[in-house]
């Protein structure tokens, strides 16, 4: 899909879940936070054995297609991208399954598209010294996805090769599928059947940000989206499904 909207093969309101799943974003944002390489290694070791997710319930004036340039309000002072891939499922889920069945599943009900989970910084930090989750630093600006969903079976069988590009500077190029992924998604759907935590058709669950794949993680490397009212070109490219292209840009005092 490439013309047409990808919010037509949503339901509303969307069922979306997210979690951290890459050893090395884990790395990345708790160096940026200045945590010792101890406390690095208990929030690891809590995050393998344990899936933490926030939830949100989306309409769909907060998915964003791909090509679609996206207004940041100006009190949003760290605007950032987050680069995923989404999981929607075609069928509901049931209790009870292994790792396996879950996987048996999604070859026969689960499609993926590429995901930027865009995350408001500034309130993120407010929340963690509350000791609150990141859902309102992550329900302001919406989700972008796209460019087409493309089967579960066929995107696992590509180990595919994934591009970040910001105003055609690569960021980052790697593989999805590497042995620093602590939560694949068989393994998440398995881990919420065991509970048993029963997820609905049109459910969208986030694979977790990849090592890499954002700004916060890079220690002060790279100016926020829309620093000093640029208009910043964001490209997430993951081969089989295309490329998720969008404009950032600062809204004007009418728009906030």
């Amino acid at each position: 899909m490439t013309t047409a909207s990808i919010k037509d093969q949503l339901t509303y309101p969307i069922r979306f879940l997210d979690g951290i799943s890459d050893a090395r974003h884990i790395i990345g944002m708790g160096r940026t936070r200045g945590l010792s390489d101890e406390e690095i290694q208990k929030s690891l070791e809590l995050r393998s054995a344990r899936w933490a997710y926030y939830a949100l319930a989306l309409g769909r004036h907060e998915i964003h297609d791909s090509g679609e340039t996206l207004l940041i309000p100006r009190t949003v002072q760290r605007p950032d991208y987050e680069f995923e891939i989404a999981l929607l499922l075609d069928q509901a889920t049931q209790a009870g399954w292994t790792e396996e069945e879950a996987e048996e599943f999604l070859r026969e009900h689960g499609r993926v598209t590429i995901l930027n989970d865009l995350s408001c910084r500034c309130l993120q930090a407010e929340d963690n010294q509350l000791g609150l989750g990141p859902a309102r630093s992550k329900s302001i600006l919406g989700k972008a996805l796209g460019p087409r969903f493309l089967p579960y079976a066929e995107f696992t069988k590509r180990n595919p090769h994934i591009v970040l590009r910001v105003n055609g500077e690569v960021r980052l190029e790697a593989q999805a599928c590497t042995d620093s992924t602590l939560w694949t998604f068989p393994k998440i759907i398995a881990y919420l059947s065991q509970q048993p935590l029963i997820l609905d058709a049109g459910t969208l669950i986030g694979s977790g940000t990849f090592g890499g794949g954002s700004i916060a993680e890079m220690s002060g490397k790279y100016p926020w989206l829309a620093a000093d009212n640029t208009v910043d070109v964001v490209e997430m490219e993951v081969e089989g499904i295309g490329i998720l292209n969008n404009p950032f840009t600062r809204g004007s005092k009418k728009d906030g």
